[in-house]
């Protein structure tokens, strides 16, 4: 198995401000369909919720942890020799700067960054709020820039529908479920609701995709199968194929040329990998000039990949595409996304 993960993050707004430098050139428009947005206790939430349920990640991605935070790798594999929990505590210790919202704008446009589909989830904050009311509060005045799509758990399907309902009422534009993280399938009937309000509000939904690490977790939790089996079933669903699948690119894609309302995006693999023989990425490439054209989007996941933004979509730039391709993959093909959903709540 090739897997194209790179383990080296960004490593926060400094870094990204020192590679680009004073002088750096006009950056690609970008809309980061994949995009994490938290203050320290929104990290916290992020980071319990995969010592719960998915404990692999925090040691499979300890480096890029530990460069995203800032923190020392050697300490942080330590403590996570005794505890996750204690690992958790290197990444955030005590007196960290608060978010700021205007320098993390600030940073995205620096790096060609105009929109990002900012992933919540429904993790209680020490507050009381859930991530995605706190996110929904903090980027109120900055919606323009900063699209929420609240995170929903399909543990419980009425929590869920709840979830939904509320975090559509407050403004959020579209949803993100990570079913190896619930331990549930997606495309069981009790949760036929909560994709029927999402299809009836035109709220597109970010599914994870594909491979995943969690042992304990069967690794069919959301595949192109999950995603054939809800277009088939909701018609007016909106999916966005988080990971495209991988492995599985050409069956995800294939679910795509089935389903109109189907779209995939690549955050957490690095573009500089997809021509390489045996990425896995090749159907991509192979289909950039027909079907792939308009349903790829370009993602980061934040903390997966290395460096600022600006150079991913270098990366993609570079690799053998037309130019309108490469257009359409960076933000055109978001842009239209969203237009698509804004015009139906017009409607």
């Amino acid at each position: 198995m090739n897997v194209s993960y790179d383990l080296a993050p960004r490593n926060g707004t400094a870094a990204a401000t020192a590679e680009a430098g004073p002088a750096a050139p006009a950056r690609r428009s970008v809309v980061d369909a994949c995009s994490l947005v938290y203050d320290g206790a929104g990290w916290r939430a992020y980071l319990n919720r995969l010592g719960e349920n998915a404990p692999e990640y925090l040691d499979v991605f300890s480096a890029s942890f530990s460069r995203y935070f800032g923190a020392s790798h050697a300490a942080y594999r330590e403590a996570l020799a005794v505890r996750w929990q204690d690992a958790v505590d290197v990444l955030l210790p005590p007196g960290r700067p608060p978010f700021d919202l205007a320098a993390h704008l600030a940073d995205r446009q620096r790096q060609g960054v105009k929109a990002e589909f900012a992933m919540g989830s429904a993790e209680r904050l020490p507050d009381g709020r859930t991530v995605n009311a706190w996110l929904l509060e903090t980027v109120r005045e900055a919606r323009d820039r900063i699209h929420v799509w609240a995170g929903i758990s399909l543990r419980d399907p009425a929590d869920a529908l709840r979830e939904v309902e509320g975090s559509l009422a407050a403004g959020a534009s579209g949803l993100c479920v990570i079913p190896f993280l619930d331990g549930t399938d997606p495309a069981d009937p009790r949760f036929a609701p909560v994709w029927d309000a999402a299809a009836s509000a035109r709220l597109p939904v970010w599914l994870h995709t594909g491979h995943h690490f969690a042992r304990s977790r069967p690794t069919g939790l959301g595949s192109w199968r999950t995603v054939e089996t809800l277009a088939a079933r909701h018609r007016e669903l909106l999916l966005v194929a988080g990971h495209a699948g991988w492995p599985d690119v050409r069956e995800t894609l294939l679910t795509a040329a089935r389903h109109p309302g189907v779209h995939l995006e690549f955050s957490s693999h690095r573009p500089r990998h997809m021509a390489k023989p045996g990425s896995g990425w090749e159907p991509l490439l192979h289909h950039a000039r027909g079907l792939a054209r308009d349903r790829v989007m370009f993602g980061t996941s934040t903390w997966v990949n290395p460096g600022p933004t600006g150079p991913l979509a270098d990366e993609l730039a570079e690799l053998p595409l037309p130019d309108d391709v490469v257009t359409a993959w960076l933000s055109g093909n978001a842009e239209a996304l969203v237009a698509r959903s804004a015009a139906a709540h017009r409607g």
